[in-house]
């Protein structure tokens, strides 16, 4: 059978079984606040006419937001709304854009990576990793990196697009359909794979520092087994690297040694959030949980959002920010976990979040783009 045709059948089976526990209790009611927050929509226009089959990102510079679509336009708005350009490239392309260095990268459906370049736009470099890309090329200025869906990551050269290394994660027989994004932190690469293992790699060379297991797989079939990390690690400024698992684990482990240093357990495919010490994430009930990101233990959780099919949070301000499947976007207060604001720009599911500078951005499932911001700002 065609491994592309099985992950996506196994996919669907998942989503299906996902979609039958939610149903076993119904998404939780929203409750009325005592106070909000005053939030205001600068502007809104339909920003895409489809979604690709990989992440969906959208990225900014200073004065733009860079948008795409599957058919392969990549276009720049700027803060206020307005096109400022776009190019078609006449490829498909399979997952979001990356931006770094005066330089935007995406992949296309036949694993191409495409560079263009930073002052005219234009298509700059293409090169060929031979498989699905499903998450945004990373780069440091030196090399880019990208995951792809056989549990690979291939380095490029920054300025030529020449293949520098590649290395090759143990396989395991079923994982999501999902990876996540190379993480560059002083000189290093840290990526997580659908084998459950977080991998730190020396850029430049390729040569692995370490290789540790974010979680231990258990249960009796190869579906409970499933351990992927498709939510991107953190590296964080206290010496310590996060990443969370599917059916699994959230994990802290020494970045010098790749010593585990704690574990708690849970099940997320969404991104996490740290600052300072503290670590934030959205389980797989989309329960929102604050961890001690020291010693791992819980600060607070909140459940009034369970089952709404909570976006990946971003942090704002002083909050998280998720929407969910009716369209409104929540502010949860990143001390106490209480919803301190909440607005609707949407009557069409949430699908990601993006923060910039002052603004949020709310993306639903039409392809419609939201701007708004707290009113005093």
């Amino acid at each position: 059978m065609n491994k592309k045709f099985l992950i996506l059948l196994i996919s669907f089976f998942i989503i299906s079984c996902q979609s039958d526990k939610k149903e076993e209790g119904k998404p939780t009611e929203l409750k009325d606040l005592k106070s909000i927050i005053p939030i205001e929509k600068i502007w809104s226009k339909k920003a895409f006419s489809d979604f690709p089959i990989g992440e969906i990102n959208i990225v900014f510079n200073q004065e733009n937001i860079f948008l795409f679509s599957e058919e392969g336009d990549v276009s720049a708005l700027n803060l206020l709304g307005k096109e400022v350009w776009t190019n078609n490239f006449d490829e498909q392309i399979s997952s979001g854009l990356g931006y770094g260095f005066k330089s935007l990268f995406f992949a296309t459906e036949n694993g191409k990576i495409v560079s263009l370049d930073g002052e005219s736009w234009n298509k700059l470099l293409e090169s060929n990793v031979n498989a699905e890309v499903l998450s945004s090329p990373s780069t440091n200025g030196v090399i880019v990196a990208v995951q792809t869906s056989n549990g690979k990551i291939t380095a490029l050269d920054f300025n030529d697009g020449s293949f520098k290394w590649e290395y090759q994660s143990t396989v395991s027989p079923l994982s999501l359909r999902g990876t996540s994004k190379p993480v560059f932190d002083k000189g290093f690469i840290f990526v997580g794979f659908g084998n459950g293992n977080l991998v730190k790699i020396e850029s430049r060379s390729g040569v692995v520092q370490w290789e540790v297991p974010v979680t231990v797989s258990q249960g009796v079939s190869e579906i409970e087994r499933m351990i992927d990390i498709d939510a991107d690690p953190v590296i964080a400024q206290n010496g310590l690297a996060y990443a969370v698992t599917y059916q699994g684990d959230l994990s802290a482990i020494d970045i010098e040694q790749g010593r585990t240093l704690w574990r708690n357990p849970t099940s997320s495919t969404k991104n996490i959030i740290h600052t300072k010490n503290t670590t934030f994430i959205i389980d797989s009930s989309d329960t929102v949980k604050s961890y001690d990101g020291v010693k791992g233990n819980i600060l607070w959780v909140l459940e009034d959002l369970k089952l709404r099919q909570l976006t990946s949070p971003k942090k704002y301000k002083n909050y998280l920010i998720s929407g969910d499947y009716e369209g409104y976007l929540h502010l949860i207060d990143l001390n106490t976990g209480y919803i301190e604001g909440r607005t609707r720009p949407s009557r069409q599911a949430v699908k990601e979040v993006f923060v910039h500078k002052d603004i949020f951005f709310s993306l639903d499932d039409s392809g419609r783009i939201s701007a708004l911001k707290f009113k005093w700002l």
